[in-house]
């Protein structure tokens, strides 16, 4: 499998790139806002995208979507709680992509719609998850959805990789392991009122902690 994490302008967004090499099909994650970086990288490796897949429906992660669709035959894919797309997923659902399983997971919180694309040993989290952060939430119901779906991350194997939607960590990438050790808002997840604190005090917790 081809599998590539691409910088696609915006507030230091990421869009992703996930082919079968036998087939030269691909599906793009997130290829917003500015889609060019990711279609560049199509052209250059001759592909044809199958799937241009949005982990929520916020603009910066859905505005380069009619570009791709401009230029391809692609199929959109969205959760199926926006009511959009040519193709909408319910938890663990899969798609085919060549000899390549993309496996869905709801993980409201950030947005009702939120959610996660397992290909292999690899995790796309949107903004559920970022490397030693969390996505925001603007209620209490919505804090405690994504408190929930954090939950269920961390019981993923050790070993998966976590690709968020943005640069917003110390690193580009992590894994569920170094997220449950050392993400702050992970190692709360036995205790919601903990990660209410956190949540609520988050911009005095990183001065404190020198965290950027």
């Amino acid at each position: 499998m081809i599998f590539k994490q691409i910088r696609c302008g915006g507030d230091r967004n990421f869009g992703y790139l996930l082919a079968d090499e036998s087939t030269h099909v691909c599906a793009l994650v997130d290829p917003s806002p500015d889609p060019e970086p990711v279609l560049r990288e199509v052209r250059d490796r001759d592909l044809d995208i199958l799937y241009a897949i949005a982990t929520h429906d916020h603009f910066d992660h859905t505005a380069g979507i009619p570009r791709v669709q401009a230029v391809s035959g692609v199929k959109t894919v969205f959760s199926r709680v926006t009511g959009k797309g040519d193709i909408q997923v319910a938890d663990g659902d899969v798609l085919p992509l060549g000899e390549v399983r993309l496996q869905f997971l709801l993980t409201p919180g950030h947005t009702p719609d939120a959610m996660c694309v397992l290909s292999g040993n690899r995790l796309m989290t949107g903004d559920t998850l970022f490397v030693g952060k969390v996505g925001g939430t603007h209620s209490r119901e919505a804090t405690r959805q994504e408190f929930e779906s954090l939950r269920r991350l961390m019981t993923l194997p050790a070993e998966i990789s976590v690709w968020p939607g943005h640069d917003y960590g110390v690193r580009s990438s992590s894994t569920i392991d170094e997220e449950r050790e050392t993400n702050p808002f992970c190692q709360r997840l036995d205790d919601f009122t903990s990660f209410c604190w956190l949540k609520d005090n988050w911009s005095a917790y990183k001065r404190e902690h020198g965290i950027p």
